[in-house]
């Protein structure tokens, strides 16, 4: 491991974090703190969930895990307890989750062991009201924050996005507040206890859905607001998809399009052709919509999306390939970046840090194994 800029080293945090929270640690181990993973005798949930029971689970546990220490302490004895109270003594932040080692009956007990640190409870739905300890998952979250239901078309169910974006979200939310309560900890003495709510995080996420209510009592819907042009949409090519927004509106591009088509003497050109195309009223149709999309594929079938963007991009169209996973690890200009990092046995690739600093971050360490730190208790 070689050094680098490391802001928050000399920083220790105690993770009891095992879905909602640990990619917050998981940030602040990337930036130098001394993140340790206090684990029941099994480990917390996530070691046996993700290295067991879920396909691509080992290199979730990895990727989530990364730059931290494990130690193992059993909390239902005194000893145990004595252990943890001794790290919290000399720990600048806790992370705590629901369901992890300790709850949030053991907050005012982490307080008055360390008033100057910052305590974050994580949580599917916070401390406190009804849903306090309702059963929870990525799917009810997203649901519950909203953001499934501004995802996917219009006229079509709500979709739940890919991912555990409901964990990735609120330990965002949860990393952002530590860093500035930790900020006013080191700065007057006075630490903070921080209750973050996965659903909360989520609907601050929804752009400026929660506005629109607030300031004309109207629901926001999928698909954005108004009804789009017959032309933005998803559409098929030779080797995948393309997206392409081109309303006559959009300078060239409508007719930059259509000069295309009839370059390649192809016969959507003579139907797109037809001055009703040029009618924004009609192009918001719904008919239109249906039209235009089986003509535009029987042109987009014949190239790659490689092929589809050059000539776009000359011809100032507005179009871009939609990538699949694949694509994305593949990506030159990321490649280029070095934005992946590969990590554990099998050598996986990660995304690498989601900033980039004026001098190099440490590098990234594997994920430690269960107990793999229990010297620690015995340092002095």
């Amino acid at each position: 491991m070689t050094e680098g800029f490391r802001p928050y080293a000399g920083i220790r945090i105690l993770d009891m974090t095992h879905e909602l929270g640990r990619y917050a640690t998981r940030l602040f181990a990337d930036l130098g703190a001394e993140v340790l993973r206090v684990e029941p005798p099994g480990g917390l949930p996530d070691r046996e969930r993700d290295t067991a029971a879920v396909p691509g689970g080992a290199e979730a546990f990895a990727f989530y895990n990364a730059s931290k220490k494990s130690i193992v302490l059993d909390l239902s004895g005194n000893a145990g307890r004595a252990a943890l109270a001794d790290l919290a003594r000399d720990a600048q932040v806790v992370v705590l989750e629901r369901g992890g080692p300790i709850g949030a009956d053991d907050i005012a007990w982490l307080r008055g062991l360390n008033p100057a640190s910052v305590i974050t409870y994580i949580s599917p739905y916070g401390l406190g009201g009804p849903l306090a300890d309702a059963p929870a998952s990525d799917l009810t979250l997203q649901a519950a924050g909203g953001i499934a239901w501004m995802t996917g078309r219009g006229g079509e169910p709500p979709l739940r996005l890919p991912g555990q974006q409901a964990a990735m979200v609120v330990s965002v939310y949860a990393a952002v507040a530590t860093a500035v309560s930790l900020l006013d900890a080191e700065a007057r003495g006075r630490g903070h206890i921080l209750d973050v709510s996965a659903q909360e995080a989520i609907a601050h996420s929804l752009q400026n859905a929660i506005q629109v209510w607030d300031l004309e009592r109207r629901i926001s819907h999928r698909a954005g607001e108004g009804t789009r042009d017959a032309s933005e949409n998803i559409y098929e090519c030779r080797d995948g998809h393309v997206f392409l927004a081109s309303p006559p509106t959009t300078g060239v591009s409508w007719k930059s399009l259509v000069a295309w088509m009839r370059e390649c003497g192809h016969p959507s050109a003579e139907a797109f052709a037809d001055e009703k195309w040029l009618d924004r009223k009609y192009r918001s149709r719904p008919e239109a919509r249906a039209e235009f999309q089986p003509l535009f594929e029987a042109f987009t079938r014949g190239f790659t999306k490689q092929e589809l963007v050059e000539n776009a991009l000359k011809r100032r169209i507005v179009m871009s390939q939609v990538s699949r996973v694949r694509d994305v690890l593949d990506d030159r200009q990321l490649a280029h970046r070095d934005y992946f990092v590969r990590m554990g046995e099998g050598g996986a690739r990660f995304p690498g840090a989601p900033y980039k600093l004026s001098e190099p971050v440490w590098r990234v360490a594997p994920a430690p194994a269960l107990g793999e730190h229990n010297a620690l208790l015995a340092r002095p």
